[in-house]
């Protein structure tokens, strides 16, 4: 029996301590999965200057190792390493998106596969994460972007996260890698959304993958009155905080009225960080 070929992607940048970490949990979850698969790896250095290219050599001697001009971000250093794992030669049955900061469970991958068999094969599936609590924290939103937690069954989602993602290679064939419209943020929702409209379903996990603390926590830079205002438009149109990047996923998914008004409300909680607080506090 021909044995599954599957590129795992991953990005990083200068966090060589939360890179070391999640890589081990990868590797204990492909050892536990055993079986017919074989796994590559190809993770971008997107300009780490913190060692973290020597650690993961010496740790991961495997790892296939691309480097990055510094300025790829996330979905800039997924596309890379996706054109790396294509160009390679190999026929890819699947790619697995990982990040980094993931702490991934033994049967992080047994729960993925089995998520793509129960879902008929040809799915897009997206793992669920929860934090340390135990409550839903990546994975998935539906049409409302309510963050859904995963119940043991095949639960359809409409903006999907990239921290553990099994893409078959029929919708690679048929749509292609990440977008290079985007640089960093909507990357993965845009990819997940356009799986959908050609006719791939998109599904959470049965079951949590693994834990993964929410970044958002804390308030977004451009919210805070703490900078300057220069300082909020500046970080509002950066490649991470993106307003353009997100108007162009809005109008390409959710329509030009709702780009607008997304873009509009940036950029006034932006000009007044107040409104977004008084908002918040009278939810």
């Amino acid at each position: 029996m021909k044995r599954n070929e599957i590129a795992v992607l991953l990005t990083v940048f200068n966090r060589r301590e939360v890179t070391l970490k999640g890589l081990q949990s990868l590797f204990n979850a492909i050892d536990y999965l055993g079986g017919d698969y074989s796994f590559d790896i190809y993770m971008v250095d997107d300009g780490c200057t913190d060692g973290t290219s020597e650690a993961v050599a010496n740790g991961f001697p495997t790892v296939h190792i691309i480097q990055g001009n510094g300025s790829l971000f996330w979905s800039g250093g997924m596309r890379l390493a996706w054109k790396e794992a294509i160009e390679s030669g190999v026929i890819y049955d699947f790619f697995l998106w990982f990040n980094d900061d993931a702490d991934l469970y033994e049967g992080a991958l047994v729960t993925m596969f089995e998520s793509y068999y129960k879902s008929g094969g040809g799915s897009v599936i997206s793992g669920a994460f929860c934090d340390m609590e135990g409550k839903a924290s990546y994975g998935g939103r539906d049409q409302d972007n309510r963050l859904l937690s995963p119940n043991g069954n095949m639960l359809p989602i409409f903006l999907m996260n990239g921290n553990l993602v099994l893409i078959p290679a029929i919708v690679v064939r048929r749509i292609g890698i990440i977008d290079g419209t985007f640089s960093h943020s909507f990357g993965d929702w845009d990819y997940g959304c356009r799986a959908l409209k050609k006719g791939f379903n998109v599904f959470l996990s049965t079951n949590f993958v693994g834990i993964t603390e929410r970044h958002d926590h804390d308030i977004e830079p451009f919210l805070n009155s703490k900078y300057r205002l220069h300082e909020r438009i500046n970080l509002l149109y950066s490649k991470k905080y993106s307003a353009i990047m997100s108007f162009l996923f809005c109008k390409r998914h959710l329509g030009v009225c709702k780009a607008l008004r997304v873009f509009l409300i940036q950029n006034l909680y932006a000009l007044c960080p107040r409104l977004y607080v008084f908002r918040k506090c009278t939810r």
